[in-house]
């Protein structure tokens, strides 16, 4: 028996989705699609396709069993007790029945109910959990768990149900797997899990959220599976052309750009892996250039020219003017974020100051007695701080041993402790990982790995836009590479421990990003704060040249006397 509800969820409400995507996709630590995204995609989809709109749709609601409704953790105790079982020749007939019904029927019906959306996350963790543990231990009802399941949230997958319910059947059929072949190995996908979630996506009448939870099923078993497996060698043609076109194609009509360009990162990333060789670059290479292209897949498709087989042609792309591109974006990202802050300055300045609390009211302020000459106050606070220094001074030698005086003093500061590294505001740790992830990004298609080098000479041409980079343009490019490297130095300098402070150093950093945007050189620039260090101190490489022109190195100060042993040293000689 089935009863149906009015639901529509509509492709303009993927603009919500698109645009949380676009802050969360800077998040993102490594490569291809992280699961925080995917997340926040699929759930959004899925509470928005529960919104009531102009054209109402009609999905179809299977009915649950209200005695397990009913019963629901005693059920769930037994479904874990059966999964998990070493032994089931004495598990009782009727139980197993109750067990077979809560997976195979229960789950799947619970989770297409309109008034218990707010349930569905609970109800598949516990399968899954069930499931997965199940199959982990490789117990005896580990494979009867999972085929309940599938038989089950197959036809939920597939059929007129909220998509809310679609999302989850579809992201748990995706999810199957075999166990690793050796501990610590890679899942191994169902070949029946391709042609499912193919089947799903190819039917253009599904809701994007649910074609989007398809594609990324797709783009899981593409990525887990062997280059030769059957089930991919069947379909490959066909996946190669619908990803082509769907890489190729504009926005339908309400469809948000975004949300578009998110659905074409799967298409890029099953095409990588598709490859054989480097020729899907080219293409790769003019989205990440287009500037009418979004940073959601310019970005992500120069970052996946590092995951090619094999090198791309040499001179099949424009090296410099791929650089001034990726510069372009690079700047622009820089000038969003100084937007940014500099709106967030302006309403911090015009923030209308809220009156004292209450409580304040109710604690007595006592003035501070005036403190006669001579006693114990204010001057005495000095001294104070003097004797904890030289306490914590005395300390430090005690646990150095034998290091004299004059050189601790250098390493300590005269005497003080180093500061540690203040703690960094949100607004500026956000900031940094945004620029992070698209500097990261651009390297990445650059040389192959994203992250800064010590040695620029020493990067192979092995991999990303390097590799094809004719032996005339390499120099130039490994200078542009040192300009972004000192960008990224400069970037996650700790010192910029301030709004004001990590502004000022975004601003110089814009003007070094302007001049590789427009492919002139880069001269080196003075850092607003303290020296970055990060490749080593810069005076043991110091050339020799100007040796000469220095002056004669100062005399050095005279050993201080080792301080006296601590069983003689009384309070008066440590003040003193």
């Amino acid at each position: 028996m089935t009863r149906t509800q009015r639901h529509t969820p509509t492709l303009v409400q993927l603009r919500v989705v698109a645009a949380t995507l676009a802050e969360t996709d800077q998040r993102h630590k490594r490569l291809g699609f992280g699961g925080l995204a995917l997340f926040i995609v699929l759930a959004a989809a899925a509470m928005l396709a529960s919104t009531a709109s102009g054209q109402a749709a009609k999905y179809d609601v299977l009915q649950v069993e209200q005695l397990i409704d009913e019963n629901l953790n005693t059920v769930q105790r037994e479904a874990r007790t059966y999964g998990t079982s070493r032994d089931l020749s004495n598990f009782p007939a009727n139980k197993l029945a109750v067990v077979q019904r809560y997976f195979q029927q229960y789950v799947p019906a619970k989770i297409t109910q309109p008034n218990a959306t707010h349930q569905i996350n609970d109800v598949m963790g516990h399968a899954r959990a069930v499931m997965e543990s199940a199959v982990r231990s490789q117990t005896p009802g580990a494979g009867n768990v999972m085929r309940w399941l599938y038989a089950g949230l197959k036809p939920v997958a597939e059929g007129n149900y909220q998509p809310a319910a679609r999302i989850n059947a579809i992201q748990f059929i995706a999810g199957l797997t075999r166990p690793p072949l050796q501990r610590g190995g890679v899942p191994r996908p169902y070949s029946f899990v391709l042609n499912d979630m193919k089947k799903i996506y190819d039917d253009a009448n599904n809701p994007d959220g649910v074609r989007a939870a398809a594609l990324q099923g797709i783009e899981r078993f593409v990525r887990y599976s062997a280059a030769d497996d059957s089930a991919i060698v069947a379909v490959k043609d066909e996946l190669t052309q619908s990803m082509t076109q769907l890489l190729e194609s504009d926005p339908p009509t309400g469809r948000d750009e975004l949300a578009h360009a998110f659905l074409q990162r799967y298409a890029v990333s099953i095409l990588t892996n598709l490859s054989t060789d480097a020729t899907l670059g080219k293409q790769l290479v003019s989205i990440s250039t287009d500037e009418d292209n979004p940073n959601l897949i310019a970005l992500h498709s120069a970052a996946a020219i590092a995951r090619l087989p094999g090198k791309m042609a040499e001179g099949e792309v424009e090296t410099n003017e791929v650089l001034k591109q990726w510069a372009k974006r690079v700047l622009a990202a820089y000038k969003s974020e100084l937007d940014r802050l500099g709106q967030l300055e302006k309403n911090s300045n015009t923030r209308i100051s809220q009156p004292p609390a209450p409580e304040t009211f109710l604690k007595e302020t006592k003035e501070k007695a005036p403190v006669a000459p001579g006693m114990r106050g204010e001057s005495m606070m000095g001294m104070d701080d003097m004797y904890g220094m030289e306490m914590d001074m005395e300390m430090e030698m005690g646990e150095m041993g034998g290091m004299e005086m004059d050189s601790m003093m250098s390493m300590m500061g005269m005497g003080m402790r180093p500061m540690a590294a203040k703690p960094q505001p949100a607004e500026i740790v956000a900031s940094r990982k945004k620029l992070n992830h698209v500097l990261q990004q651009v390297l990445l298609g650059v040389t192959g790995q994203g992250k800064v080098v010590e040695d620029v000479e020493s990067l192979q041409a092995s991999s990303g836009l390097l590799a094809s980079t004719p032996a005339d343009a390499r120099d130039a490019t490994k200078k542009w590479l040192t300009a972004l490297f000192d960008l990224t130095s400069q970037l996650n300098e700790p010192t910029l421990d301030t709004r004001r402070k990590y502004v000022t150093a975004l601003e110089e950093q814009v003007a070094t990003l302007e001049s590789l945007a427009s492919g002139k050189a880069v001269q080196k620039r003075a850092t607003s704060g303290a020296p970055v260090f990060r490749f080593g101190n810069p005076l043991e490489a110091a050339d020799p040249g100007n040796e000469a022109e220095a002056g004669p190195p100062a005399a050095a100060p005279p050993a201080a006397a080792p301080p006296a042993a601590p069983a003689d040293a009384g309070l008066d000689s440590l003040l003193n």
